[in-house]
């Protein structure tokens, strides 16, 4: 049963990362009240703001770090969502219920609240599956190093995911945010503070502290939707990345998220020799949400 248990998780999390699943920071300001709060929950799926529970059935994701972070590049710990399979807590012929947590919580300003921008900032727990071989023929997956299995006569897959999330709560004036070091990382060139339908919204992106570029193996893009643009047509604004660097024009009013996928070979002498001898490949996915008025 434990076995079974296994492989029917790690196919789910596969599943996940061939069907796309993202995780984003919902972030939504009111300033109805002085001084304002910020909303915040995350975010799991395909759909803006709320698209499944992050321990779904169909694919789930374990938060390793939530954080705010202040103007001054000070981490403080949000409260993060337990990690656990989902079972339904009540079950009919037509439906199941699930309890859902999706972190959220309210961060309250105050009157003298440091001004700048504040990031807030979500890593998913690094997931390694290593499908192989065994020593007795039998073909196995486990989610694993490579390097932590002792009965690999070949291997057939290697792999690492890791998602990353960002979105921001200004105070006062926009100030262009610092990197936060995520391994795959989108980060505003425009103030998102006060977008309108129609402004020009540039973006860098870092693998790792480096421009992302296109190569001969891989050509890399941003996708950007909207709850009220493209989303509910299945459709993106799609902008190559150059030189680490990407553009589009919001289209409407409302949530937009910027995603990011990218794959990369482990080498002995590249970026991520850390993990020779424990994956071949490396799946990174990362997101920026923000709102236009």
């Amino acid at each position: 049963m434990k076995k079974t248990s296994l492989l029917l998780l790690a196919l789910l999390c596969l599943t996940t990362v061939a069907q796309a699943h993202s995780v984003w920071i919902n972030s939504f300001e009111s300033h109805a009240h002085q001084p304002p709060h910020t909303m915040i929950s995350l975010g799991w799926g395909h759909a803006l703001p709320m698209d499944d529970i992050l321990t779904s059935p169909n694919g789930r994701v374990a938060i390793e770090s939530f954080q705010l972070i202040d103007p001054s590049m000070k981490k403080h710990d949000l409260i993060k969502p337990p990690f656990a399979m989902s079972e339904p807590d009540q079950s009919t012929a037509n439906f199941e219920l699930y309890a859902a947590d999706l972190a959220t919580q309210k961060v309250a300003l105050k009157k003298d609240s440091e001004p700048g921008v504040y990031q807030f900032g979500a890593v998913s727990k690094a997931s390694f599956y290593t499908q192989y071989i065994d020593k007795k023929g039998k073909q196995r997956l486990q989610m694993k190093p490579r390097d932590q299995i002792k009965d690999i006569k070949k291997v057939l897959m290697s792999v690492k995911y890791q998602a990353f999330a960002k979105s921001y709560m200004t105070v006062g004036e926009w100030i262009n945010p610092k990197p936060l070091g995520h391994g795959l990382e989108i980060i505003p060139r425009s103030d998102l503070s006060n977008l309108h339908v129609g402004d020009l919204v540039e973006v860098d992106v870092l693998f790792y502290g480096q421009p992302l570029n296109a190569s001969a193996k891989s050509i890399e893009y941003i996708t950007a939707f909207s709850s009220s643009f493209g989303q509910s047509d299945g459709f993106s604004l799609f902008s190559y990345i150059k030189d680490g660097k990407a553009q589009f024009r919001v289209q409407s009013a409302g949530q937009w998220v910027i995603g990011v996928n990218h794959k990369d070979d482990v080498t002995e002498d590249g970026p991520l020799k850390d993990l020779s001898g424990k994956a071949s490949q490396v799946y990174h996915g990362a997101s920026l949400t923000f709102n236009v008025k």
